[in-house]
């Protein structure tokens, strides 16, 4: 997912919070939010985590439903 997406505000370290609220507010599937959240910890050199997908999707066994 191109890191257009993001409005240049956000593409910083410290903006994490802002940028899974944006990221649950795009009327896109869950599968490119995630890629899109990777892609955004690549560009600022954020390291991905499990809560931070958890976050943004939801608990696992919800998404597994």
């Amino acid at each position: 997912m191109p890191i257009e997406i993001f409005p240049p505000a956000l593409l910083a370290k410290d903006k994490q919070e802002d940028v899974i609220l944006f990221l649950q507010k795009l009327p896109i599937p869950p599968r490119r939010k995630k890629e899109a959240l990777v892609s955004w910890c690549n560009y600022v050199g954020v390291a991905l985590t499990h809560e931070m997908v958890e976050i943004l999707l939801g608990p696992l066994e919800e998404r597994a439903r």
